[in-house]
């Protein structure tokens, strides 16, 4: 059987998303489509809007064959290990090609770019390191370090964009595999990722808007505008209902965490760099809000995004060890859900791979899944579900 395999959050998931996958399958001819899907905590370090089931369902619905969850260790990281992490598993489950959206440029520009800059990646990571810390985002610092080995004119217009840059990520990582898997860029339809909604936007394509702008709505409560028209109309219904979660919810006990742990304690945690446990500490004790206390921690060295991240290693407990044992071991793979064609594939893969597809929660998995049956835990605690109601052991969607 022939597959094709997505790296995404779906948070939430709307019309873009859709596209996408229809557009991989065809332009692949797939019998298969994959998803491998953040969890419930995303990349930027922020709770997902909606929790991972009803995200993974909507995905079945619109055209994705099975999903997978991506662990917390690898989905809150950083542009390059969140790619690692993505193509890994992927790599796991056999996808012959893979599928990412950028604003601008073909297959064959990413295939060109990725191949000069893996040539000069020492150069630029060594420039690339200087910037580290400067407050830009990843996309501006990047953009800079190859400009300096490479000059302006080798970059096509769309690889300044956050979405670009994580896809010339994946392209690097998956160069890295004995058989790398064939690549497929879709054109994305409509706002820009980080673009919020706007009357003009909307006028010229009024079927596509942006997650982070969807998100926003969701959380603003503005009723002038309806999200049906940008989401998939089997989970608009089920998204209005929700109450959406936020950090503000975590607040308490991550101010909690910071309060009672020793400082000697808190540099455990991963990502805890440069003394930043004490300006956390000092902050956790007079901050009003998160928003207040990120607000009040937040300089040039450290970026709103890079704290949020560090955030979730507190509010988790996830250590550098933990990180390491991570990217060093096999993934463990969690289904969340599949269609017929998918049940088909994961079969086929059991038999040809002769290894463990976790398809629920049981005595003799819980340590291999360990981290992930805590950080649902945790983010049943924002959605103000009794213990009784909590649903991380819940078996695979399955969608006819």
């Amino acid at each position: 059987m022939r597959s094709c395999g997505i790296i995404a959050e779906y948070n939430p998931f709307h019309n873009g998303h859709a596209y996408q996958i229809q557009e991989a399958r065809k332009k692949t001819s797939s019998d298969v489509m994959i998803v491998v899907m953040s969890g419930n905590f995303t990349q930027r370090g922020e709770p997902a809007i909606a929790d991972k089931w009803l995200r993974a369902e909507t995905a079945l619905e619109n055209g994705a064959d099975l999903v997978v969850e991506q662990s917390v260790l690898g989905s809150v990281q950083s542009t390059d290990l969140f790619a690692k992490a993505g193509i890994r598993l992927l790599q796991e489950l056999d996808c012959d090609y893979f599928s990412f959206g950028a604003e601008e440029g073909t297959t064959e520009e990413f295939i060109r770019v990725t191949d000069v800059l893996l040539e000069k990646e020492k150069q630029i990571d060594s420039i690339f390191q200087n910037f580290r810390n400067d407050g830009r985002n990843y996309a501006s610092q990047m953009t800079d370090a190859i400009e300096s080995v490479l000059g302006q004119r080798f970059l096509f217009p769309a690889f300044w964009g956050a979405n670009s840059q994580l896809g010339i990520s994946y392209m690097k990582e998956n160069q890295l595999y004995p058989q790398p898997m064939k690549p497929i860029v879709i054109q994305r339809k409509g706002a820009n990722h980080q673009e919020a909604i706007n009357k003009e936007a909307i006028n010229k394509e009024a079927s596509f808007a942006s997650g982070t702008a969807i998100r926003q709505l969701l959380t603003s409560k503005d009723s002038s505008e309806d999200i049906s028209r940008w989401i998939p109309a089997s989970s608009a219904d089920k998204l209005l209902e929700l109450e959406p979660v936020a950090w503000e919810a975590y607040w308490p006990f991550l101010r909690y965490r910071l309060l009672v742990e020793s400082l000697e304690n808190l540099r455990l945690i991963y990502q805890m760099e440069e003394g930043i446990e004490y300006r956390l500490k000092k902050f956790a004790s007079i901050a009003t809000s998160y928003q207040n206390f990120i607000e009040l921690v937040k300089n040039k060295r450290w970026s709103w995004v890079r704290l949020q991240r560090l955030s979730i290693y507190v509010l988790l407990n996830i250590q550098r060890q933990d990180i390491s044992i991570f990217f060093d071991n096999e993934p463990a793979v969690r289904v969340l859900g599949f269609t017929e064609k998918g049940r088909e594939y994961l079969r086929m893969l059991k038999k040809e791979k002769e290894r463990m597809f976790y398809t629920n929660i049981s005595q003799k998995n819980r340590n291999e899944l360990s981290i992930e049956i805590q950080s649902d835990q945790i983010y049943q605690f924002g959605l103000g579900l009794k213990q009784s109601e909590q649903n991380y052991t819940r078996t695979p969607i399955v969608k006819s």
